[in-house]
């Protein structure tokens, strides 16, 4: 009988370990379910039958006659109980987990991560909006401003007050009578007008720049007396705003 046992218990082992890591993780992740009961208890009966059977034939047992009857197995020790025993555990173990293998449900798969996040979309390049002073006139050759044009720079004030976040640049410009460098320094002399007169409105110098352009940048044809006036004329150019 001892030589059975070391057999089983090393057949038991190699059914266990021969399958691999593929077994481990199937057996381990698997939930425990009928398909690990049922094969059990069918094999535990059949184990402990099977053991009973072993134990009762072991030497040691032997047969004898009583009166008539067929011969009877007698043991010395009447161990039956423990060959029931081992062989049930037996098959209670190898059928359980043959079963939990093959019979029980799959775990559900996990679900998949989701995505990754869209890049973030970059944000445009600031535009640069003009505030254009056009009712701000100047006289042919002269910087000062006229009393007409105080009521559009009360306005733009007004506006710069109200968007204190708002940065300007103070810029002047000429019609084509003239060199490029006396329009120049005149354009300049019209920002710093415009300029002079934000500030004693409440405009803080710090929020400005001023800025010559001469007759560089004409907005109309500088062949007419109409499109010369339009020439002069002084433009505010917000810096850091995308509205």
């Amino acid at each position: 009988m001892a030589v059975n046992r070391k057999v089983v218990a090393a057949a038991l082992l190699l059914a266990l370990l021969a399958p691999g890591c593929d077994f481990t993780r199937r057996f381990v992740n698997k939930p425990w379910g009928w398909g690990t009961v049922i094969p059990a208890l069918v094999c535990g009966g059949i184990g402990a039958g099977t053991g009973v059977i072993i134990q009762n034939n072991r030497p040691g047992c032997t047969a004898a006659n009583i009166g008539d009857n067929d011969p009877v197995v007698v043991c010395d020790d009447k161990d039956h109980w423990k060959g029931g025993l081992i062989g049930g555990a037996i098959g209670v173990a190898l059928c359980g987990l043959a079963g939990h293998y093959l019979f029980d449900p799959e775990p559900e798969p996990e679900a998949p991560p989701p995505p990754p996040p869209p890049p973030p979309l970059e944000e445009p390049a600031p535009v640069k909006r003009r505030i254009v002073l056009r009712g701000v006139n100047f006289d042919f050759d002269k910087s000062d401003i006229r009393p007409d044009s105080r009521p559009v720079l009360d306005e733009a004030i007004a506006t710069l007050s109200e968007n204190p976040e708002i940065r300007v640049s103070v810029q002047g410009h000429t019609d084509s009578r003239g060199t490029e460098e006396y329009n120049m320094k005149l354009s300049e002399r019209r920002a710093n007008a415009v300029y002079r007169y934000l500030v004693a409105g409440g405009i803080a110098p710090a929020r400005m720049e001023v800025v010559g352009m001469g007759e560089s940048n004409p907005v109309a044809d500088n062949s007419t007396d109409s499109g010369r006036a339009q020439n002069r004329r002084v433009e505010l150019v917000i810096l850091n705003s995308t509205e």
